[in-house]
């Protein structure tokens, strides 16, 4: 639509404006210098692929599990310890093993092929998607994400001097909650586009998404409607986020590993 064409134009005119200011300024927010360090470009750029895809499963497989499934929101919570548990889990154990070891290279690029093992797996989900292959596959996408985003925020840090650990830490922390926030936002719009195509003409989306109790009001066939084009528009999502994913791994991957500074 015009509007988000506008806005996206928007977006990139001020983002324009911003990097322009940035370079000029006598004391930047965030110094535009910094990203010529291959560490800090790399970790930043990962962090918000890795983090559109991690926000997209954490925020429509909830709806998923309501919509088309039938759940409660706090069985549809509880369904989603897979993904977060495994996510919490691997995090805290990267972090030891990186103490414990020096390294750190091989944990994001494990995470992101992790990653991207999920996207495949959740890329055919249908209405009738057997629990425990969904719950498989929410746990290897935490898993994912839990080996990579924590660890990335110490590799942009790693990549600067002692002055400027705290702006690295911010701006790789920040790339991610931006790659969430345009992968939602993507993401919805492609689900919506999705809903829109599949429901009978006429019908309106934004009235017939609800709670479980009121999918389970409509007519039996629209209510198969609403399940199955929500499913497909979701699946979609997922398919979209496997070269996200791919791209980050290759960035990882082709990333020097170099030793951490414990002066700090």
């Amino acid at each position: 639509s015009w509007p988000t064409a506008a806005l996206g134009g928007a977006v990139l005119v001020l983002a324009a404006g911003c990097v322009h200011r940035e370079r000029r300024a006598a004391d930047p927010i965030l110094p535009p210098s910094l990203f010529a360090r291959p560490g800090l470009a790399v970790a930043c750029a990962t962090s918000f692929l890795v983090g559109a895809v991690m926000f997209g499963g954490v925020i429509y497989l909830p709806q998923y599990l309501q919509v088309v499934r039938g759940h409660g929101a706090t069985g549809a919570g509880l369904l989603m310890l897979p993904q977060v548990g495994t996510m919490i889990a691997a995090s805290t154990l990267s972090g030891y093993l990186i103490n414990r070891t020096g390294r750190w290279k091989v944990f994001p690029v494990v995470g992101c092929a992790l990653v991207t093992a999920g996207a495949v797996l959740l890329s055919p989900l249908a209405p009738d998607t057997s629990a425990w292959w969904l719950a498989g596959a929410m746990a290897v996408l935490g898993l994912g994400t839990g080996l990579t985003q924590q660890v990335l925020v110490l590799v942009a840090q790693n990549a600067v001097g002692a002055g400027d650990v705290g702006v690295a830490g911010a701006a790789a922390t920040f790339s991610r909650t931006l790659g969430g926030a345009v992968g939602v936002a993507a993401f919805g719009a492609m689900i919506s586009a999705r809903l829109r195509s599949g429901l009978p003409s006429g019908q309106d989306p934004d009235t017939l998404l609800g709670t479980p109790e009121r999918v389970a009001e409509l007519p039996a066939q629209l209510a198969d409607s609403v399940r199955t084009s929500y499913t497909a528009g979701l699946a979609s999502v997922f398919l979209v986020a496997v070269p996200l994913a791919a791209a980050a791994l290759a960035a990882v991957t082709l990333t020097r590993e170099t030793p951490l500074d414990t002066r700090r």
